[in-house]
Parts: C-alpha cells; sequence; structure tokens
C-alpha cells in the first residue's frame, strides 16, 4: 500500500470512528493528476456508484499536510448529501479536522498557486471590473470570450500583454 492509500484508510476509519457516515464504497487507492494546475483534489462518484478520490501533483508537492487535507475533504464528499459546501459538509468537517488537528477547509490554493496562474498561456479579462481569466487549455471561453460574460456582467475579452 502506497503512502496516499495509507492516508485514506486512515481518513476513513478516523471518520468512521468519530461517526460520520462516509461511504463504504470509495476505492481504496488514491489516483494522482499530474495535469491540473488549480485543483488541488476531486472527490468523483463512478457510474458503479464508487467513489474515487484524485490528489493533484500540486497537493502532493506542499507536502503531506497538504495531502492529509485534501484527501480528509474529499472523503467527506462521499457523505450522503455532502456533494457541495453545504451545512451538513461544514459540520462534518469542523468534526473531523477538530480530531486530525487541521481546519478542513472548503477552498484550498497551493503555495505555488500564483506562479502556477501566471505561467497560464491564455488570459481573458473583464471589460467592466477587470477580473482575470487564466486558462491552461484552450475551451469555448477562449476560443469565444464573446459568448461569456462575468458575473459582474461586463464582457470579456482576450488580455493584450
Amino acid at each position: 500500500m502506497n503512502p496516499l492509500d495509507n492516508i485514506l484508510s486512515e481518513t476513513i476509519r478516523t471518520a468512521k470512528a468519530a461517526g460520520i457516515p462516509v461511504s463504504d464504497r470509495i476505492i481504496p487507492n488514491v489516483a494522482v493528476n499530474t495535469r491540473r494546475k488549480t485543483i488541488l483534489g476531486t472527490c468523483e462518484k463512478q457510474k458503479n456508484g464508487y467513489y474515487k478520490i484524485v490528489v493533484s501533483l500540486i497537493a502532493i508537492e506542499a507536502g503531506e499536510k497538504e495531502i492529509r487535507n485534501v484527501i480528509a475533504h474529499e472523503v467527506l464528499h462521499t457523505c450522503k448529501g455532502c456533494s457541495n459546501h453545504g451545512e451538513l459538509w461544514k459540520s462534518y468537517a469542523e468534526r473531523l479536522g477538530g480530531i486530525i488537528g487541521q481546519e478542513i477547509k472548503r477552498t484550498g490554493k497551493p503555495e505555488n498557486a500564483e506562479k502556477i496562474r501566471k505561467s497560464a498561456p491564455y488570459v481573458l479579462i473583464c471589460t467592466k471590473c477587470g477580473r482575470e481569466f487564466h486558462r491552461f487549455k484552450r475551451s469555448n471561453l477562449v476560443n469565444h470570450p464573446e459568448y461569456y460574460k462575468c458575473t459582474c456582467g461586463g464582457k470579456i475579452k482576450p488580455k493584450v500583454h
């Protein structure tokens, strides 16, 4: 068993001991995504009803504390009614976080997030509020920004460097 799988099984045992109803259908092997640049981890529900916990390489590079936090965060998403970060998820996060000695956050950014973000080859900007949108791959937003609006209602255009 590799270290990530050990952390996963330890986290599941700890959560269950605390009375947190995590799923019995979690795949026991943590997957590693080497391509994601801005997401630390995900909990993916498979077609067969099992949950796959995925940790990004940037979370692994951030160290064991970050890995434990990400895995705990994703394990909580396997609880019924916790696919989002609602009140139930928050209460479980607070309970589990108290036991493992960490604040389990709704969102997180690796220490090098700003450096990663600035390396994005595609940058768009809102003409109204100035919000920047950084993309690492060509997407509909990159190819056709005229079809999209910012949350403030402004138009999105490619940023001129």
